[in-house]
Formats: structure tokens, C-alpha cells, sequence
């Protein structure tokens, strides 16, 4: 774009709205934005995802009776409560992180039909989903929070 490059990214950039420049040039529409003063050559520092934790058809979606019941086991973290629930995944595909939240790398993923194992007794509500603990102390989103709805991503078979 010629006239982007007379202006200058400065006045290119108020030209155009608000697009993203990457040494001049106009980003792709499907490209987000770099980080203001991030030099493209340093890692990134960690953003929460776009993209839904659990991929593909299958999350069982709930109203908000569910969506409080999901919200209240975060409340009776308690020895009456079942601290490993056995469940099976309900989606496609759905990411195993390091730690609880989208901001840790995504160490492997499991698959519609595989059988897990969740300690509730650790559960902590971080970046739009409620995230337990594996067995091997890695970290899934079992449910997306919604707007007084939610999903689950495992169906559980004695919690």
C-alpha cells in the first residue's frame, strides 16, 4: 500500500483505524495485532487463548441451575466430597496444561471417549473455566463459564 508508506506507520496507522502494521506493511484481517514495544524476535509473553479449551461438538451445555451447581464446587471443597471423579471426554479434542489457566503452555490434548481422573478438592476458577487437576498434576478446563450457562467438557460418573 504506497500511501501507507508516505505517511509513515504513525500516520498510516490513524489512516487506517486502528489496523495492525508490521514493518510498514498492513497485517492480514485474520492476524491479531503485536503487542505494543514486543519485539517479534523475544517469545511472547502469555495471553489467555482464543480459541475454546474444548474443541469439537459434544459439551453438554447447561442452564442456570447447572451453571450454579458447577459455580458451588468451588464453595464445598470439603471432605464429604468426592475428591477423584472419574469422568469421560465429551468433546473432540481438549487441552492438558501445566498449570490452571490458558496463560500455561498446553503439554497434550485428550480425546472424545478418554476416561479421566479429576481431583475437585484443587478446583480454581481462572480465565473463563474452572480447571482441576489430573492425576499426573497437569491441568484441564472440565467447565467453560458462561453467561448464566456454561458447558461441561466431561461427563462425570460419580461426582
Amino acid at each position: 500500500m504506497q500511501v501507507g508508506r508516505k505517511l509513515g506507520v504513525g500516520a498510516a496507522a490513524a489512516v487506517l483505524a486502528g489496523s495492525a502494521l508490521s514493518l510498514g506493511a498492513v497485517a492480514g484481517a485474520s492476524e491479531p495485532p503485536p503487542n505494543p514495544g514486543q519485539d517479534e524476535s523475544m517469545p511472547a509473553q502469555p495471553q489467555p487463548t482464543q480459541q475454546e479449551e474444548g474443541q469439537g461438538p459434544g459439551a453438554i451445555v447447561v442452564g442456570p441451575e447447572g451453571a450454579a451447581k458447577a459455580l458451588e464446587r468451588l464453595q464445598y471443597a470439603n471432605a464429604q466430597r468426592a475428591q477423584w471423579c472419574h469422568g469421560t471426554v465429551q468433546v473432540t479434542k481438549l487441552n492438558v496444561r501445566s498449570g490452571p489457566g490458558t496463560n500455561y503452555p498446553v503439554q497434550y490434548t485428550v480425546k472424545k471417549n478418554q476416561p479421566v481422573n479429576t481431583d475437585w478438592s484443587r478446583i480454581v476458577r481462572r480465565h473463563g473455566y474452572l480447571w482441576v487437576p489430573l492425576s499426573n498434576n497437569y491441568w484441564l478446563a472440565d467447565y467453560k463459564l458462561g453467561d448464566g450457562n456454561g458447558k461441561w467438557y466431561i461427563k462425570y460418573t460419580n461426582c
